[in-house]
């Protein structure tokens, strides 16, 4: 063979035969292509997080002092009940933090122990404590080991880029379950930071942190039903255990895949009504519905239970101003809100006005029409009961039953109507309706118009974030700001 034949040989084989590295995946990834994806989410995630931390200092509207002394409170190994009051550190740390001023500056030298909010109370003792478990230990190990003094809180919101990176980390897994090829795949998780709630939870101490995580593993597990056609038990049972344990709304999107198992239990059923071998096909989607439904019920209940004989007796929530006795049609005052989600989707959060500005209420706006036809946009474009059309449909009836649940848990708990279904419970339905888009987007070849709206809102979120650009603080008429 000539030295030109044995080079052409050489090159056949190396393109016909992948180097044993190349063929190595990992989530049904190649190896080297997660670990550059992972890094891009990773950079992504902390610089986001971290320039919101340190441009938005002030506390959050949405209970981000009480959440903070539910995380003090786990981080030494205490667990709130009725009635116990905000902890002294965090009161000092509210303190600092409420004046606009940096933890621990010369101006929070004025605190008095004995004065400032001595009646806050842990109202959010009834959330499971999975968030603020893995938070408030990691918090207390990392403030014992940075220099200075009281930033229990700082560092705690800091953390939110772990739980942020986590979310995306596992949209774009999901999404290549959903055979999304991997550039949209990539956009899809970058877009998720980008939806200002998703950064608001993310940037704050609160249980909705881990919201866009619960959301994207839900999907993860839809995906390996529908599409890989798994129907393992474990997987199912551990996730809803998890979101669950983080926020009992959290837990939603996995009640939602269960919803979708349990009718594909029953349309097989429909299919062989006259054929009872075939029965038997139903019975693994059935069973995911019920260990979903157990996994559930055994942590809602489970915590309810437990808190509910701890603190003190015929305990009253302080935080009372969500509620408004009924007054017509119970039916129709608790349906009343049932497709309001949809309609502030992505534009119902809080940001500090530092950031805040009239350019992240206008992307927010723009965000909020492209997503909320996401659903319906995926499930035209997918043949009846493929799994394209039924992550559409789940999808859809996942935001629109958010409302439904919140309803019905404050009629049960106090038999009042609920005055606002804020965008916010449906923080973990945004990565279901991203992966509708990325579908579409996929399906339709529009990769340079994907990456250039995603390119789009980070030069935004950027800007405004490092105060850049945020033509000034944004309207409450065009920016739907969350209370409680």
């Amino acid at each position: 063979m000539t030295l030109l034949g044995t080079i052409t040989a050489w090159r056949a084989r190396a393109t016909s035969s992948p180097r044993a590295g190349d063929q190595r995946t990992l989530g049904g990834d190649p190896v080297r292509r997660l670990m550059l994806v992972s890094l891009v989410l990773a950079c992504l995630a902390i610089a986001l997080v971290i320039i919101a931390v340190a441009n938005g200092p002030q506390m959050s509207i949405t209970d981000e002092p009480v959440h903070a002394g539910y995380l003090y409170d786990i981080a030494h190994f205490n667990i709130p009940y009725k009635g116990e009051l905000t902890p002294k550190e965090i009161r000092y740390e509210w303190y600092c933090h409420d004046l606009y001023a940096s933890t621990g500056s010369p101006v929070c030298t004025g605190f008095n122990a004995s004065t400032f909010q001595t009646t806050s109370q842990i109202y959010t003792f009834g959330d499971p404590p999975v968030y603020y478990f893995v938070t408030g230990i990691l918090d207390r190990v990392i403030s014992g080991v940075i220099p200075g003094t009281h930033n229990f809180i700082t560092v705690g919101r800091d953390l939110g880029a772990m739980w942020l990176f986590a979310a995306m980390l596992v949209l774009y897994l999901a999404a290549r379950r959903f055979r999304i090829s991997w550039p949209y795949a990539l956009g899809a998780a970058a877009l998720l930071p980008l939806c200002p709630g998703v950064l608001a939870s993310t940037s704050q101490i609160t249980s909705d942190a881990p919201a866009a995580l619960c959301g994207a593993l839900a999907l993860y597990v839809l995906a390996r039903i529908l599409v890989d056609k798994r129907m393992g038990l474990i997987v199912p049972l551990l996730a809803t255990v998890f979101a669950t344990g983080t926020k009992v709304l959290n837990g939603l999107p996995m009640l939602v895949v269960g919803g979708v198992t349990f009718f594909l239990a029953l349309g097989i059923l429909y299919r062989e009504r006259r054929n009872r071998p075939g029965w038997l096909s139903a019975v693994r989607p059935l069973a995911i519905s019920v260990v979903i439904g157990a996994g559930f019920g055994l942590v809602y209940l489970g915590w309810t239970k437990f808190q509910d004989g701890r603190g003190v007796a015929d305990w009253v929530n302080p935080n009372l101003v969500n509620g408004d006795a009924l007054t017509g049609s119970k039916a129709g005052d608790l349906l009343s809100n049932t497709f309001g989600t949809f309609t502030n989707l992505t534009t119902s959060y809080w940001l500090p006005d530092s950031i805040n500005g009239e350019t992240v209420s206008i992307w927010a706006t723009l965000l909020c029409a492209v997503l909320v036809g996401a659903p319906l946009m995926v499930m035209t474009a997918s043949r009846a009961r493929s799994w394209g059309w039924m992550l559409g449909a789940a999808t859809f009836v996942g935001i629109a039953s958010v409302a439904l649940v919140v309803e019905a848990q404050v009629f049960m708990g106090s038999n009042e109507y609920f005055l606002d279904i804020s965008g916010r419970y449906a923080l973990a339905f945004l990565p279901w309706a991203i992966i509708c888009l990325a579908v579409v987007a996929g399906r339709r070849k529009l990769l340079k118009s994907s990456f250039a709206f995603i390119s789009l809102g980070l030069i935004v979120m950027l800007l405004a974030e490092t105060q850049l650009l945020t033509l000034g603080p944004a309207l409450v008429g065009n920016a739907k700001y969350l209370v409680g």
